[in-house]
């Protein structure tokens, strides 16, 4: 399941939730969240009851926000169309749903 979410404040610093195997995507400057992927019950531990559990629309709604106010680039640096972060969030979604 893909899950929005914050750091925890551990000894040391600040530290993943030990339920999430899979994170630090599409992070949020504004709120300081990001995405990450813990697996479907049944699974031997508990994810929190509070955490944002994001189907796909959900998903491309947060990032395409997010690319609203700071656009994501290519590796040369180039501004990517509304249709390509789309097509890549989609992409990063699916593929993590397959986990």
């Amino acid at each position: 399941m893909i899950v929005e979410y914050k750091l925890d404040a551990g000894p040391g610093g600040m530290i993943v939730p030990a339920w999430v195997k899979d994170g630090g995507y599409y992070q949020d400057p504004d709120n300081f969240t990001m995405v990450g992927w813990t697996p479907d019950a049944p699974r031997e531990f508990k994810v929190p009851d509070s955490v944002l559990v994001l189907d796909l629309a959900g998903f491309i709604s947060r990032t395409m926000g997010i690319h609203s106010r700071y656009p994501f680039k290519d590796q040369d640096g180039n501004t990517l169309t509304d249709a390509e972060v789309e097509a890549q969030a989609t992409a990063w979604y699916n593929q993590k749903q397959g986990q």
